[in-house]
């Protein structure tokens, strides 16, 4: 007897590509394509004297369908076969062993028997039922089962939708703390940057109202030195002078030279000198402040970086190492157990740094203080 499976690989073989079954009263046409005779028929009726292959597209004559007998005889075999492969499914299966039918079931071995079975001595002692009965007892454990299933399935469900949630809250809140961390610096950047443009402009102005100063300071002292050189001009005339004109008006000249003074004006009036050093001692308030901040991040975020770094594991270290590579907008992090890393002189000029809770109080505190400092007001 052919196995199912030469079967069904037959029947693949004898299947209509119209209707996809199996062919009845198979037919061929000019381009070798087989098909059934009602579903070709069909195809050819809205054409005149040639139609279409719906397989290959190739245009063949209306007239020339023909039956295809040895295709027939092969689909009235595979037919056959099926029906014999159905049959000897339906059999009932025996006892091997007795030829027997089996009506019970053994509880103890989970083996079904047949008379002979359940009389003999490896059964006599056991648990045995009929199967309608057995299968009637566990048709009740299943269903205990489904329903214990179904209950952890919900109670699962339930479990899910929380750590979902979970998920949730902390991807949030990790996007609103990397808000907090860019509102944060890019309000401590606009400070410093209003402070570094104030105090350009003091310095601007103060250079502007130096030179006008030394412009005025010019513009005083030209004409003495012109009025002193005339006197010295008039004096040496006079020096070379014969005897008699020599000594005509000798003592108005003369006292007109003594009485000659200079009159040195101030070169840079002292309130702008005095503005200069507010300036400086404002410029030096702010940076020391800012050092001490500075170095105190530094040393801060240090400990951070070596306690985060510390706590990864390989997994966490490489998706770690794509991100930065990946990502542009994130600064670039020293990695774990280097000295070096971390020291570069682009740490000491940007505050833009990865915050750990502690630290980011700390922030918040210095941010209090520099505003307070810059806007010239009591902190709160």
């Amino acid at each position: 007897m052919a196995s199912g499976q030469f079967v069904n690989k037959l029947q693949e073989e004898v299947i209509c590509p119209i209707c996809l079954d199996i062919l009845q009263k198979p037919v061929t046409i000019d381009c070798g394509h087989n098909f059934c005779l009602k579903c070709i028929t069909q195809i050819g009726e809205t054409s005149c004297g040639f139609f279409k292959c719906p397989l290959c597209k190739t245009s063949v004559r209306k007239n020339a369908i023909r039956f295809n007998s040895l295709l027939r005889n092969l689909v009235e075999k595979i037919q056959a076969l099926q029906a014999s492969e159905v049959q000897s499914k339906r059999k009932e299966a025996t006892c091997p062993r007795h030829q027997e039918m089996f009506h019970y079931f053994c509880e103890d071995d989970g083996k079904f028997l047949c008379f002979v079975c359940r009389e003999s001595k490896d059964h006599k002692s056991h648990n045995v039922s009929l199967i309608e009965e057995a299968a009637q007892n566990y048709q009740g454990q299943i269903q205990e089962q489904i329903q214990v299933l179904q209950q952890k399935e919900k109670e699962t469900v339930q479990v899910k939708a929380q750590g979902v949630h979970r998920v949730d809250v902390f991807t949030d809140q990790v996007e609103h703390e990397k808000q907090r961390i860019l509102t944060e610096f890019e309000l401590l950047h606009q400070v410093l940057e209003e402070e570094k443009n104030f105090l350009l402009s003091r310095i601007y102005w103060l250079g502007h109202e130096g030179t006008e100063a030394g412009k005025h300071y010019v513009a005083s002292t030209e004409p003495q030195l012109n009025d002193l050189k005339k006197l010295v001009d008039s004096l040496k005339t006079k020096q070379n002078m014969p005897p008699r004109q020599l000594l005509e008006d000798i003592k108005v000249v003369l006292c007109r030279s003594e009485e000659f003074q200079f009159l040195n004006p101030t070169p840079v009036p002292l309130e702008l000198e005095k503005k200069l050093s507010e300036a400086k001692s404002r410029h030096d308030s702010i940076t020391g402040s800012l050092k001490k901040f500075k170095d105190q991040l530094q040393a801060d975020r240090k400990k951070d970086e070596n306690r985060f770094f510390k706590s990864m594991n390989k997994n966490d270290m490489k998706s770690w190492g794509l991100l930065q590579k990946n990502n542009h907008k994130m600064n670039k992090t020293s990695e774990p157990g280097s000295s070096s890393a971390g020291a570069s002189s682009q740490d000491t000029k940007t505050f833009d740094v990865a915050l750990s809770e502690e630290l980011h109080a700390a922030l918040s505190e210095w941010l209090t203080a520099i505003r307070a400092w810059f806007c010239e007001v009591p902190s709160s």
